[in-house]
């Protein structure tokens, strides 16, 4: 169960502060609604409380597997997809699923891609997405401002 206050990583949004249950009556139903400042552009996320489950919604990771996670983005890619098709659907679906070691190979990938020239536009997309999701998740877990933990992602791609 969520807490007031809990930080929250919601898959395909990014990481965020659990605010309060919101009683809203329409169509003379009364539903329960969780809210969640999402840090990524700021948004305010209104979820059914029936429909949490489908969201899959984690508690953000500690300090000591976020950095674990961040180590996967020094190394090079091993067996990487050549067809960018196939990788931008694998890709999009680790990020969906909202598991950061997943993420940060996703980073990992196109940062390499992007150092040899090869990023194609739509997956520059996809890494701007995972950057914002991981940076979301660094600024929660290590309360610094999510502009300085993207910095941070940035400098271990070099």
């Amino acid at each position: 169960m969520l807490i007031n206050g809990q930080k929250i990583f919601v898959p395909n949004y990014g990481a965020g502060v659990m605010n309060k249950v919101k009683d809203n009556k329409s169509y003379d139903i009364n539903k329960n609604y969780v809210s969640i400042f999402i840090l990524i552009d700021s948004i305010d996320l209104y979820i059914p409380e029936s429909k949490l489950s489908d969201y899959k919604i984690r508690p953000i990771e500690n300090k000591e597997n976020l950095n674990k996670a961040l180590e996967i983005i020094k190394f090079t890619p091993q067996n990487l997809e050549k067809k960018w098709s196939k990788r931008y659907k694998e890709n999009n679906d680790k990020i969906k699923g909202g598991n950061l070691f997943e993420m940060c190979e996703v980073i990992r990938d196109l940062y390499y891609l992007k150092s040899k020239g090869t990023l194609p536009p739509g997956e520059r997309k996809i890494l701007n997405k995972a950057e914002n999701m991981v940076g979301s998740e660094i600024s929660l877990a290590f309360d610094i401002k999510i502009e300085d933990a993207l910095i941070k992602i940035r400098k271990l791609g070099k």
